[in-house]
């Protein structure tokens, strides 16, 4: 296996602990490796903004083409900084910056920052609803579920309650049921500000199935495109699953 085999497989494969440590430690010991690798992940940057058709064509014979002719900056840097340490933190630094993240990591990060605790937000069932966020906000998902549910029973058109049961139900990762109750919101088309894609496209992100990557991403394009709510957010995911 040549050196660009064996960098490209550490890149689009998930590296094993003593896989990523042979790397790194060859980045700090073999400074014409590491010079491979920088210069791997600035074609990569290029050919990333390239259409994806065209990428996987070009993007070897970019590097083999480039690689022996190509002037790049990476090896007096190389060879002036006195620390390995620095060496594989500047290479890897690169390296997070061009890699995509994971989607299951981008909507874990979402749920875990912005939906362990709701507000109590009022309504005709203000009582039963403030029950159901006080279980939901003290991580008893299943009671909160039932609650909200229990809610929904008595008015079918309660939308609060209808979120409160999707979020309750995602944090279960009970995602089939999630995804029944967001799409039970997209009928509601009188609000200022629906969640409903939203938030579908976070559970497809989350359960993360066959066709799942790809049912989030349409949703995201369609966040943005018509200006729905969280389209900040989808904009900065989209960027990030490219």
């Amino acid at each position: 296996m040549d050196n660009l085999d064996y960098i490209e497989n550490y890149f689009t494969k998930t590296p094993t602990a003593d896989e990523a440590g042979e790397f790194e430690k060859r980045i700090g010991s073999d400074p014409e490796f590491a010079e491979e690798v920088a210069y791997y992940l600035s074609v990569l940057q290029i050919s990333r903004e390239e259409s994806r058709n065209q990428q996987k064509d070009n993007f070897k014979a970019l590097y083999r083409d480039n690689r022996m002719t190509a002037h790049i900056p990476v090896s007096k840097l190389v060879y002036s900084l006195a620390a390995a340490a620095v060496v594989v933190g500047l290479i890897f630094g690169v390296y997070i910056f061009v890699k995509p993240v994971p989607i299951q990591q981008l909507a874990g990060q979402y749920i875990q920052e912005h939906l362990q605790t709701q507000g109590v937000t009022m309504s005709a069932k203000s009582d039963s609803l403030q029950n159901g966020l006080r279980l939901y906000n003290e991580g008893k998902s299943a009671e909160a579920l039932r609650t909200f549910e229990q809610i929904i029973q008595s008015d079918t058109s309660d939308f609060t309650a209808k979120k409160y049961a999707g979020l309750a139900a995602l944090r279960m990762k009970d995602f089939d049921k999630a995804i029944s109750w967001f799409e039970s919101l997209e009928t509601y088309n009188n609000l200022y500000a629906n969640p409903a894609q939203f938030y579908l496209a976070l559970t497809y992100m989350n359960r993360n199935q066959s066709g799942d990557a790809e049912k989030a991403k349409q949703l995201l394009q369609k966040i943005v495109a018509q200006d729905l709510e969280g389209k900040e957010t989808a904009q900065e995911w989209l960027k990030k699953l490219d």
